[in-house]
């Protein structure tokens, strides 16, 4: 459905590609916390879905192909809220046509398909931006800035954690591996190896091994948790993934992620430093100070915006004063290969090379 589309002076005009629940409660309330910006247009596949947010929110334009709204000449930005293996053809498309864009998390259902993206950010110049808000944290942030400041040394290993005891997604495409590249590893565990390593300064990984386990999501012999059933019959990702990863600097991490299993309270993720180490969630920092052993618990301010609010305030920053990527698409594709590595591993039972 094509409206006539107006350009305001100083706006930022931006359509949304994809109409599901993580554009509807993330990246639309977070355009309109934003001042100077203007949703301008969605699209789905699913018409009726489309038109329903155009309502509710007010949207002039509504599509149900992406190629048709990334044409639109008076939008300078999109958000791609599509299931993780369509995430390169739109943001491809939309960078294409000059427009910078905010995708969602991982990057892509897999690394080839990021590298493309990558590839289009850097041939078109637009800003190619991941969704991965737990960096926009403010407990995230903190951390960020105590080790920037050498607080906690060389950062030579951590443990990454996103363990759900019952938590299988009963919405959406999260449960097909054709739709969404993989279970908890893509959908959980890329926030929380995202965010360690990014606090570790991004450093290259060389290498990884794992295993992946499926052992809830088949069955109807369980509890399903607060979220009720998904779809028993089409799962066939992981529910439950363990990662080794070895880094070009010769740090370590270790990543444990599962949308169910019987276990709770498995403890926080952390950071061991040759000068202190920390953990998250809650954040605690912990030190050798002056001959005494120290615990700092840093007084989190909890106002402001949310982390999802903020990654698109960002965004929309970087738009306008010609800034670097907030969170550039080459550190999410990082990401993304170690997933490739984990999940080749578990095939072959052996470390696999990140190339």
């Amino acid at each position: 459905m094509r409206r006539k589309a107006v350009r305001r002076k100083g706006i930022i005009n931006v359509g949304i590609i994809g109409a599901g629940g993580i554009a509807e409660g993330a990246h639309i309330p977070g355009y309109l916390a934003t001042e100077g910006v203007n949703i301008m247009a969605v699209c789905d596949i699913n018409e009726e879905r489309a038109k329903y947010i155009a309502t509710k929110f007010n949207i002039p334009l509504v599509f149900t192909d992406y190629k048709d709204l990334v044409a639109v000449e008076e939008i300078d930005a999109v958000s791609v809220c599509t299931p993780n293996n369509f995430h390169a053809g739109p943001t491809i498309a939309a960078l294409e046509s000059g427009k910078h864009v905010l995708c969602e998390k991982p990057i892509a259902g897999n690394a080839k398909d990021g590298q493309a993206m990558v590839d289009a950010a850097k041939r078109t110049g637009k800003i190619l931006q991941i969704g991965l808000h737990m960096r926009f944290e403010k407990e995230s942030q903190v951390l960020k800035r105590f080790i920037e400041e050498g607080e906690l040394g060389d950062i030579y290993f951590t443990r990454a954690v996103a363990m759900r005891r019952r938590g299988i997604p009963s919405w959406g495409a999260f449960v097909e591996k054709k739709k969404s590249g993989g279970g908890p590893l893509v959908d959980i565990g890329v926030h929380i190896l995202d965010l360690v390593v990014w606090l570790m300064g991004s450093p290259k990984p060389v290498s990884a091994t794992g295993m992946t386990y499926t052992k809830f999501g088949n069955r109807k012999d369980i509890c399903p948790g607060p979220w009720g059933w998904w779809n028993v019959e089409k799962f066939d990702v992981e529910d439950f993934a363990v990662g080794f990863v070895k880094f070009e600097n010769g740090a370590t991490a270790v990543l444990e992620t599962s949308w169910a299993s019987n276990v709770e309270g498995v403890g926080p993720t952390y950071l061991l430093g040759d000068k202190g180490g920390a953990q998250i969630h809650p954040l605690k920092i912990f030190q050798d100070k002056h001959g005494t052993l120290l615990d700092v618990t840093p007084v989190i301010d909890r106002g402001g915006v949310s982390p999802h609010t903020a990654e698109v305030q960002a965004f929309v920053k970087a738009i306008r004063e010609g800034l670097p990527s907030p969170v550039p698409g080459e550190e999410a594709l990082e990401i993304t290969k170690i997933f490739d590595a984990i999940y080749e591993a578990a095939k072959k039972g052996k470390m696999v090379r990140i190339r």
